[in-house]
């Protein structure tokens, strides 16, 4: 175990070397090498008693501007006047070694602002700036004015045809299938409204606007035509969808958007079928009914954005961290929440803080945590976990991993780190904690990229990265390799990647620019892709109405649709903060003549079963069930799903009215907890789903 004072010792060499190995950004990690995987010493002591100086200034500025830090008392203004720039105010000064400071730059309204001297590239907060005092530093903010005109981009959504026309002219674009053709983008002054007509072709009709203010201000949703002003103060993209019934049993569909009370960062299916969301403190956590679709409102008794959460084996939701208010640096609160009450509960604090970790529920029914932002706003090391309501730290597992890992319960026991880099390996979470060095991936670094467990110990890796359209899996069964599978059709980073009903795997939104967050160059990002194990290729379906990227979440729901909410805070530019959700219907619920398919049904099945138990479930179908599918709950954010996996059951014919199911034959291969139990029927077609505890 590292001492209080072996840490104080190290602690410039930390800062050193983690400054140098880490791309923060807010809410964000970019990339780490695979030697950066590897075990290392030191987190959160103080500094070495020094004083280092800090210097800002507005050299290269063509505008005037501010430049405030968040401690310290720095506050200076940069003047430019007749082609020369000067500085006033506090714009240098000493602090202790080690210190932490964000530079928040305010330029003038509509104007940009470029950084040098930064310690990480600045990317989803171009205002801000932020300094590790590990030296001497100068920080420079290069301040511009507003651009004379900016770019209005459409985008197609949805599979149907029409065009777009502007007033004043300057886009005369064709939407075919949902893909955009020529003259989709055009510019326009700063300051000037511009309108967009909209006209469906015959067969298909306008289902939705997005961006660009149109979710609110656009007209003709459910007609032939329609129009939106967009007023022109910065670069912008504007998706119109033309939606048409055709081919619903290929591509499936997705509904009209609906409002949501809060920008969906954090998403939980909970035990009675909920989805529970919050995001920012600025709005509060609501819990949803799909099958009301009525909302209630929840307190948030800490800041929950960025924290790790995923269920108990009891069905309460375990939230770990969350943000000080200060972007990597975390907080020590653990809260549970409690469906049956729709209450918080609060548990023993953790060691240390925690923005931007991974829970994961243990085979064991205990809960590990690891990686995040510590109070100090270095990595947290030492993963925790927790048991019976206190925390247990691993403190032989000290590891530099990347933020929001993605981990999963091996058929070993162990926890499997599939990514985001490419080194992976294998925690034990026994005792004080070990680690074993695993296969390395394919591609290399996949931040934003999104993994799924398809099947027990079977992994599919996604997306990601510059963003590749790339993937790969891995059977941990037999310890076979790392190995490519079918491409995606675009490449993705920020996607998200969900457990269908059937066994398949669903890719929705991301972007498929590069950059932290980029909007998408493009409106191929808009369909979802599906991927099938048995021929491990993807299939492009539907396109939905929103962008849907950093920020946004996706899970599957228990009647086999899937949500897709959230995107923003911060949007990428062009964009907006996104308050509505998008409910999938996948191809399997549809006949051929695009009418709903019958579906099989459940009228009876046990509330918990025990593991390798024979469990009977009632059903009028039973003679046509084929198969059965056992899918953990979902508790996603930030690309990746921390709860859901999944396990393929067998079925046994038991008679008139009903099948005999066995269930997963141990912990390791299911983490107690609650599934949902799908019987699928010879036509693919799966019943709604039965929420199931096992353990």
């Amino acid at each position: 175990m590292t001492t209080r004072r072996s840490h104080r010792l190290l602690r410039g060499v930390v800062v050193a070397v983690l400054t140098a190995a880490l791309f923060l950004h807010a809410c964000g990690d970019q990339s780490t090498s695979p030697d950066d995987l590897a075990s290392k010493t030191g987190a959160s002591a103080r500094g070495s008693g020094a004083k280092r100086t800090l210097t800002i200034n507005g050299t290269g500025s063509t505008a005037s501007g501010t430049l405030v830090s968040d401690r310290g008392g720095l506050s200076c203004s940069v003047t430019y006047a007749s082609g020369r720039v000067s500085t006033s105010g506090k714009c240098s000064k000493q602090f202790n070694d080690g210190w932490v400071l964000d530079i928040t730059a305010t330029p003038p309204v509509g104007g940009t602002v470029t950084w040098t001297g930064c310690d990480a590239p600045v990317t989803d907060s171009p205002l801000s700036c932020q300094v590790t005092m590990t030296a001497n530093k100068v920080v420079t903010a290069a301040f511009a004015p507003p651009a004379n005109s900016f770019a209005l981009t459409v985008l197609g959504g949805s599979n149907g045809t029409g065009t777009v026309q502007s007033s004043p002219s300057g886009i005369a674009c064709t939407i075919t299938a949902g893909t955009t053709g020529a003259n989709c983008s055009g510019t326009f002054p700063n300051g000037s409204s511009v309108t967009l007509s909209a006209s469906a072709a015959a067969g298909s009709y306008i289902k939705a606007w997005s961006g660009g203010g149109c979710e609110t201000n656009g007209t003709g949703v459910g007609g032939a035509s329609g129009s939106c002003a967009v007023a022109m103060s910065q670069a912008q993209s504007v998706v119109i969808s033309f939606e048409t019934g055709s081919d619903l049993a290929k591509v499936g569909k997705w509904d009209i958007p609906i409002s949501w009370p809060n920008v969906a960062i954090h998403a939980s299916v909970l035990p009675d079928g909920r989805v529970l969301t919050y995001g920012r403190p600025n709005a509060p956590p609501a819990v949803w009914d799909p099958t009301t679709g009525a909302f209630i409102t929840t307190a948030e008794p800490a800041d929950f954005f960025c924290s790790g959460s995923a269920l108990l084996p009891d069905g309460r939701l375990l939230v770990a961290g969350g943000h000080s208010g200060r972007d990597n640096f975390g907080i020590r609160a653990t809260y549970l929440f409690d469906a049956s009450t729709n209450s918080w509960t609060r548990s023993q604090d953790m060691a240390n803080g925690r923005w931007y970790p991974t829970n994961t529920t243990l085979s064991t029914g205990e809960m590990l945590t690891i990686s995040g932002g510590d109070t100090a706003g270095v990595r947290n090391l030492i993963p925790e976990v927790w048991s019976g309501g206190s925390w247990r730290s691993l403190t032989s597992a000290s590891r530099y991993v990347n933020y929001y890992p993605m981990m999963f319960v091996a058929p070993d026991g162990t926890v499997y780190m599939a990514g985001s880099g490419r080194g992976t390996a294998f925690l034990n979470t026994a005792g004080t904690g070990s680690w074993t060095q695993g296969l390395y991936s394919n591609f290399g670094e996949r931040d934003y990229g999104s993994a799924v467990m398809y099947d027990a110990g079977k992994i599919l890796l996604v997306g990601g990265g510059a963003p590749t359209a790339t993937a790969e899996v891995i059977d941990l069964n037999d310890g076979s390799p790392w190995r490519y599978v079918g491409s995606m059709r675009v490449p993705r980073r920020q996607l998200n990647a969900t457990l269908l009903a059937d066994g398949t795997v669903l890719v929705t939104g991301g972007s498929n620019a590069s950059g932290f967050n980029t909007a998408p160059t493009d409106s191929r990002v808009l369909s979802a892709e599906r991927w099938d194990p048995a021929t491990e290729q993807f299939t492009t379906l539907a396109a939905m109405s929103h962008n849907r990227l950093y920020h946004s979440t996706a899970m599957l729901l228990p009647d086999g649709r899937l949500l897709s909410v959230g995107s923003g805070q911060p949007a990428a530019v062009g964009l907006t903060d996104d308050y509505t959700a998008e409910i999938f219907t996948p191809p399997y619920l549809y006949r051929l003549d695009g009418t709903l398919a019958p579906r099989p049904q459940i009228t009876s099945a046990p509330t918990s079963v025990a593991y390798g138990a024979a469990f009977q479930v009632q059903t009028p179908q039973a003679s046509t069930i084929v198969r059965a599918t056992w899918i953990r709950l979902s508790s996603v954010t930030h690309a990746f799903n921390q709860n859901q996996r999944m396990n393929r059951l067998t079925v046994t014919p038991n008679g008139s009215g009903s099948v005999l199911i066995t269930a997963p034959s141990g912990p390791t291969m299911a983490p107690p907890g609650h599934y949902m139990l799908f019987l699928i029927d010879a036509n693919g077609v799966p019943s709604v789903a039965k929420i199931v505890r096992i353990g």
